[in-house]
Protein backbone atom coordinates (compact mmCIF):
# COMPACT_ATOMS: atom_id res chain seq x y z
CA UNK A 1 0.00 0.00 0.00
CA UNK A 2 1.00 3.67 -0.56
CA UNK A 3 2.53 5.50 2.39
CA UNK A 4 -0.05 8.66 1.25
CA UNK A 5 -2.88 6.57 1.21
CA UNK A 6 -5.06 8.99 3.17
CA UNK A 7 -4.09 11.92 0.61
CA UNK A 8 -5.57 10.44 -2.48
CA UNK A 9 -6.88 13.09 -4.54
CA UNK A 10 -8.19 12.76 -7.74
CA UNK A 11 -8.71 16.44 -9.68
CA UNK A 12 -7.01 15.45 -12.58
CA UNK A 13 -6.34 11.98 -14.06
CA UNK A 14 -2.41 12.52 -13.33
CA UNK A 15 -3.53 13.08 -9.30
CA UNK A 16 -5.44 9.70 -9.67
CA UNK A 17 -2.13 8.15 -11.69
CA UNK A 18 0.06 9.84 -8.76
CA UNK A 19 -1.41 6.92 -6.42
CA UNK A 20 -1.08 4.15 -8.76
CA UNK A 21 1.65 0.95 -8.53
CA UNK A 22 3.04 -1.14 -10.99
CA UNK A 23 2.52 -5.68 -11.68
CA UNK A 24 4.12 -7.12 -14.00
CA UNK A 25 1.60 -9.57 -15.63
CA UNK A 26 1.14 -11.55 -19.02
CA UNK A 27 1.25 -9.11 -21.72
CA UNK A 28 3.08 -5.90 -19.61
CA UNK A 29 2.35 -3.68 -16.81
CA UNK A 30 -0.86 -3.57 -15.16
CA UNK A 31 -1.69 -0.28 -13.31
CA UNK A 32 -3.75 -0.55 -9.86
CA UNK A 33 -4.70 0.92 -6.79
CA UNK A 34 -4.35 -0.36 -3.40
CA UNK A 35 -5.29 2.01 -0.60
CA UNK A 36 -6.77 2.43 2.85
CA UNK A 37 -6.70 -0.13 5.35
CA UNK A 38 -9.19 -2.84 6.89
CA UNK A 39 -11.92 -5.07 5.10
CA UNK A 40 -10.55 -5.18 0.93
CA UNK A 41 -12.89 -4.20 -1.64
CA UNK A 42 -12.15 -4.72 -5.50
CA UNK A 43 -13.13 -2.16 -8.21
CA UNK A 44 -13.62 -3.68 -11.25
CA UNK A 45 -14.15 -1.51 -14.24
CA UNK A 46 -15.38 -2.21 -17.76
CA UNK A 47 -15.46 -0.71 -21.02
CA UNK A 48 -13.93 2.03 -22.15
CA UNK A 49 -13.10 2.94 -18.71
CA UNK A 50 -10.43 2.49 -15.88
CA UNK A 51 -10.15 2.49 -12.27
CA UNK A 52 -11.09 6.58 -13.23
CA UNK A 53 -14.86 5.53 -13.17
CA UNK A 54 -14.65 4.79 -9.41
CA UNK A 55 -12.82 8.04 -8.10
CA UNK A 56 -15.57 9.59 -6.05
CA UNK A 57 -16.33 5.55 -4.25
CA UNK A 58 -12.94 5.11 -3.81
CA UNK A 59 -12.65 8.05 -1.99
CA UNK A 60 -15.45 7.36 0.13
CA UNK A 61 -14.40 4.11 0.83
CA UNK A 62 -11.57 5.12 2.11
CA UNK A 63 -12.58 7.41 4.13
CA UNK A 64 -14.93 4.89 5.94
CA UNK A 65 -12.30 2.73 6.70
CA UNK A 66 -11.85 0.02 3.97
CA UNK A 67 -8.88 -0.86 1.82
CA UNK A 68 -9.39 -0.19 -1.71
CA UNK A 69 -7.56 -2.12 -5.05
CA UNK A 70 -8.55 -0.60 -8.20
CA UNK A 71 -6.76 -1.84 -10.78
CA UNK A 72 -6.89 -0.62 -14.56
CA UNK A 73 -7.11 -3.92 -16.57
CA UNK A 74 -4.70 -4.23 -19.33
CA UNK A 75 -5.01 -2.53 -22.16
CA UNK A 76 -7.30 -0.01 -20.73
CA UNK A 77 -6.58 3.34 -18.59
CA UNK A 78 -2.65 4.05 -17.38
CA UNK A 79 -1.82 0.07 -18.06
CA UNK A 80 0.18 -0.96 -21.36
CA UNK A 81 -2.03 -1.73 -24.17
CA UNK A 82 -0.22 -4.55 -26.24
CA UNK A 83 -1.06 -5.23 -30.05
CA UNK A 84 -2.32 -8.44 -29.28
CA UNK A 85 -5.77 -9.18 -29.70
CA UNK A 86 -5.49 -12.44 -27.34
CA UNK A 87 -4.55 -10.79 -24.48
CA UNK A 88 -7.51 -9.41 -23.93
CA UNK A 89 -9.89 -12.17 -23.81
CA UNK A 90 -11.81 -12.68 -20.88
CA UNK A 91 -10.10 -15.46 -18.75
CA UNK A 92 -6.17 -13.67 -19.21
CA UNK A 93 -8.12 -10.21 -17.61
CA UNK A 94 -9.18 -13.21 -15.00
CA UNK A 95 -5.74 -14.42 -14.22
CA UNK A 96 -4.36 -10.46 -14.04
CA UNK A 97 -7.28 -9.71 -11.57
CA UNK A 98 -6.22 -12.90 -9.81
CA UNK A 99 -2.20 -12.40 -9.84
CA UNK A 100 -2.93 -9.43 -8.35
CA UNK A 101 -4.80 -10.36 -5.41
CA UNK A 102 -2.28 -13.07 -5.08
CA UNK A 103 0.62 -10.67 -5.20
CA UNK A 104 -1.10 -8.23 -2.71
CA UNK A 105 -1.54 -11.18 -0.40
CA UNK A 106 -5.26 -10.81 -0.02
CA UNK A 107 -6.85 -13.83 -0.03
CA UNK A 108 -10.77 -12.96 -0.01
CA UNK A 109 -12.61 -10.06 -0.85
CA UNK A 110 -15.75 -8.16 -1.46
CA UNK A 111 -15.83 -7.66 -5.87
CA UNK A 112 -17.92 -4.73 -7.37
CA UNK A 113 -18.10 -5.60 -10.75
CA UNK A 114 -19.54 -3.09 -14.04
CA UNK A 115 -20.30 -3.24 -17.42
CA UNK A 116 -17.77 -5.66 -19.19
CA UNK A 117 -15.94 -5.58 -16.06
CA UNK A 118 -18.66 -8.72 -14.57
CA UNK A 119 -17.60 -11.08 -18.07
CA UNK A 120 -13.69 -10.54 -16.64
CA UNK A 121 -14.98 -10.58 -12.74
CA UNK A 122 -17.73 -13.86 -13.40
CA UNK A 123 -14.51 -15.77 -15.30
CA UNK A 124 -12.71 -15.04 -11.77
CA UNK A 125 -15.50 -16.87 -10.15
CA UNK A 126 -15.34 -19.65 -12.81
CA UNK A 127 -11.42 -20.20 -11.67
CA UNK A 128 -11.31 -19.27 -7.80
CA UNK A 129 -15.34 -18.74 -6.52
CA UNK A 130 -13.77 -19.10 -3.06
CA UNK A 131 -12.13 -16.12 -3.15
CA UNK A 132 -14.80 -13.71 -3.37
CA UNK A 133 -16.58 -12.84 0.12
CA UNK A 134 -19.29 -10.36 -1.40
CA UNK A 135 -20.73 -9.77 -4.91
CA UNK A 136 -21.96 -5.70 -5.77
CA UNK A 137 -23.22 -6.32 -9.35
CA UNK A 138 -23.47 -2.10 -11.29
CA UNK A 139 -24.50 -2.33 -14.53
CA UNK A 140 -23.41 -5.51 -15.26
CA UNK A 141 -23.19 -7.93 -18.32
CA UNK A 142 -24.64 -11.75 -17.44
CA UNK A 143 -27.41 -11.99 -20.11
CA UNK A 144 -27.93 -12.01 -23.47
CA UNK A 145 -31.15 -10.44 -22.93
CA UNK A 146 -31.18 -6.88 -22.65
CA UNK A 147 -27.55 -7.00 -23.69
CA UNK A 148 -27.29 -3.56 -26.06
CA UNK A 149 -23.67 -3.48 -27.32
CA UNK A 150 -23.13 0.41 -29.05
CA UNK A 151 -21.20 -1.14 -31.45
CA UNK A 152 -21.11 -5.07 -32.34
CA UNK A 153 -18.74 -6.42 -35.36
CA UNK A 154 -20.09 -10.00 -36.72
CA UNK A 155 -15.93 -10.67 -37.07
CA UNK A 156 -12.64 -9.47 -36.87
CA UNK A 157 -11.45 -7.47 -40.43
CA UNK A 158 -9.81 -4.69 -41.29
CA UNK A 159 -13.71 -2.50 -41.25
CA UNK A 160 -13.46 -3.09 -37.64
CA UNK A 161 -10.20 -2.39 -37.17
CA UNK A 162 -9.87 0.78 -39.04
CA UNK A 163 -13.09 2.16 -37.09
CA UNK A 164 -12.01 1.56 -34.18
CA UNK A 165 -8.89 2.69 -34.72
CA UNK A 166 -9.93 6.08 -35.18
CA UNK A 167 -10.61 5.84 -31.36
CA UNK A 168 -7.10 6.95 -30.66
CA UNK A 169 -6.86 10.05 -32.85
CA UNK A 170 -7.44 12.96 -30.32
CA UNK A 171 -10.76 14.93 -31.64
CA UNK A 172 -12.26 11.68 -33.02
CA UNK A 173 -11.24 9.70 -29.53
CA UNK A 174 -12.62 12.82 -27.53
CA UNK A 175 -15.99 12.50 -29.69
CA UNK A 176 -16.27 9.18 -29.46
CA UNK A 177 -15.93 9.47 -25.62
CA UNK A 178 -18.40 12.61 -24.95
CA UNK A 179 -21.36 10.92 -27.04
CA UNK A 180 -20.50 7.55 -24.52
CA UNK A 181 -20.61 9.38 -21.93
CA UNK A 182 -23.72 11.50 -22.68
CA UNK A 183 -25.50 8.40 -23.74
CA UNK A 184 -24.08 6.50 -20.16
CA UNK A 185 -25.91 9.40 -17.84
CA UNK A 186 -28.60 10.88 -17.36
CA UNK A 187 -28.92 14.94 -17.47
CA UNK A 188 -25.25 14.44 -15.65
CA UNK A 189 -22.87 17.55 -15.93
CA UNK A 190 -18.96 16.26 -16.99
CA UNK A 191 -16.30 18.92 -16.01
CA UNK A 192 -13.86 19.27 -18.67
CA UNK A 193 -10.77 17.47 -16.60
CA UNK A 194 -13.10 14.75 -15.41
CA UNK A 195 -13.98 13.89 -19.40
CA UNK A 196 -9.90 13.95 -20.53
CA UNK A 197 -10.00 11.19 -17.30
CA UNK A 198 -11.87 9.09 -20.00
CA UNK A 199 -10.16 10.76 -23.45
CA UNK A 200 -6.84 9.83 -21.88
CA UNK A 201 -6.42 6.30 -22.43
CA UNK A 202 -8.10 6.33 -25.50
CA UNK A 203 -5.68 8.45 -27.47
CA UNK A 204 -3.11 5.95 -25.06
CA UNK A 205 -4.11 3.13 -27.45
CA UNK A 206 -7.11 1.50 -25.78
CA UNK A 207 -8.80 0.82 -29.01
CA UNK A 208 -6.87 -2.44 -29.17
CA UNK A 209 -9.13 -4.07 -26.56
CA UNK A 210 -11.97 -2.23 -27.46
CA UNK A 211 -11.73 -3.89 -30.97
CA UNK A 212 -11.26 -7.08 -29.19
CA UNK A 213 -14.54 -7.22 -27.19
CA UNK A 214 -16.38 -5.63 -30.05
CA UNK A 215 -15.51 -8.39 -32.50
CA UNK A 216 -16.11 -11.31 -29.51
CA UNK A 217 -19.80 -10.61 -29.14
CA UNK A 218 -20.73 -14.23 -30.45
CA UNK A 219 -17.79 -15.32 -28.00
CA UNK A 220 -18.90 -13.50 -25.10
CA UNK A 221 -22.83 -14.25 -25.54
CA UNK A 222 -21.95 -17.92 -25.72
CA UNK A 223 -20.21 -18.30 -22.50
CA UNK A 224 -22.76 -16.52 -20.42
CA UNK A 225 -24.51 -19.99 -20.40
CA UNK A 226 -21.30 -21.34 -18.60
CA UNK A 227 -21.66 -18.35 -16.10
CA UNK A 228 -25.41 -19.36 -15.61
CA UNK A 229 -24.59 -22.81 -14.60
CA UNK A 230 -22.47 -21.39 -12.82
CA UNK A 231 -24.10 -19.29 -10.77
CA UNK A 232 -26.66 -21.87 -9.60
CA UNK A 233 -23.61 -23.22 -7.81
CA UNK A 234 -22.39 -20.00 -5.87
CA UNK A 235 -23.33 -19.22 -2.36
CA UNK A 236 -22.05 -15.78 -1.96
CA UNK A 237 -24.06 -12.72 -0.50
CA UNK A 238 -24.58 -10.32 -3.61
CA UNK A 239 -26.31 -7.38 -3.78
CA UNK A 240 -27.52 -5.42 -7.74
CA UNK A 241 -27.43 -1.88 -8.23
CA UNK A 242 -28.19 -0.81 -10.59
CA UNK A 243 -29.18 2.75 -13.04
CA UNK A 244 -32.79 2.45 -14.52
CA UNK A 245 -32.02 4.25 -17.62
CA UNK A 246 -29.02 2.62 -19.06
CA UNK A 247 -29.41 1.86 -22.70
CA UNK A 248 -26.81 -0.75 -23.07
CA UNK A 249 -27.96 -2.83 -20.26
CA UNK A 250 -31.56 -3.19 -19.79
CA UNK A 251 -32.33 -3.60 -16.01
CA UNK A 252 -35.62 -5.07 -16.33
CA UNK A 253 -34.35 -7.90 -18.46
CA UNK A 254 -30.91 -8.47 -16.53
CA UNK A 255 -32.21 -8.01 -13.13
CA UNK A 256 -34.88 -10.73 -12.36
CA UNK A 257 -32.87 -13.08 -13.67
CA UNK A 258 -29.77 -12.43 -11.70
CA UNK A 259 -32.16 -11.89 -8.90
CA UNK A 260 -33.15 -16.03 -9.16
CA UNK A 261 -29.90 -17.40 -10.35
CA UNK A 262 -28.16 -15.69 -7.25
CA UNK A 263 -30.53 -16.05 -4.40
CA UNK A 264 -30.63 -12.18 -4.14
CA UNK A 265 -32.93 -10.55 -1.83
CA UNK A 266 -35.60 -7.89 -2.28
CA UNK A 267 -33.48 -5.64 0.24
CA UNK A 268 -30.40 -6.11 -1.50
CA UNK A 269 -31.81 -4.80 -4.86
CA UNK A 270 -31.26 -1.17 -5.66
CA UNK A 271 -32.28 0.71 -8.63
CA UNK A 272 -32.21 4.39 -9.47
CA UNK A 273 -34.82 5.92 -12.02
CA UNK A 274 -32.72 8.53 -12.39
CA UNK A 275 -29.30 7.27 -13.10
CA UNK A 276 -27.97 5.08 -15.92
CA UNK A 277 -25.18 3.53 -17.16
CA UNK A 278 -22.00 4.81 -15.54
CA UNK A 279 -23.96 5.33 -12.17
CA UNK A 280 -20.61 5.41 -10.61
CA UNK A 281 -21.00 9.26 -11.54
CA UNK A 282 -24.18 10.12 -11.21
CA UNK A 283 -24.70 7.99 -7.60
CA UNK A 284 -21.44 7.89 -5.92
CA UNK A 285 -22.65 8.75 -2.37
CA UNK A 286 -25.56 6.36 -2.34
CA UNK A 287 -23.47 3.44 -4.05
CA UNK A 288 -21.18 3.78 -0.90
CA UNK A 289 -23.80 3.87 1.34
CA UNK A 290 -25.23 0.51 -0.15
CA UNK A 291 -22.20 -1.11 0.00
CA UNK A 292 -20.95 -0.30 3.26
CA UNK A 293 -24.83 -1.40 4.63
CA UNK A 294 -24.03 -4.56 2.91
CA UNK A 295 -21.13 -5.85 4.28
CA UNK A 296 -22.33 -4.96 7.47
CA UNK A 297 -24.90 -7.10 7.38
Amino acid sequence: MNANDTLYTYATIEEHRSHQQWLEVEGGNMAYLDLGEGQPILLVHGLPTSSWLYRHIISDLLQRGYRVIAPDLLGYGASDKPKKYNLYQPDKQADRILALMNHLGIETWAHAMHDVGGVWSWEVLMKAPKRVSHLIILNTIAYAEGFKPPIRFKRKGKFGKFIIGMYDKKWIGKMVINGTLNSGTYKHKFTKEEKRGYWLPMQEGCNKAIYQFFTSYTDTKERLNDYHDMFERLNIPATIIWGERDKFLIGKEQIPRLQRALGIKDENIHTFPDAAHFIQEEKPKEIVDIICGFLNE
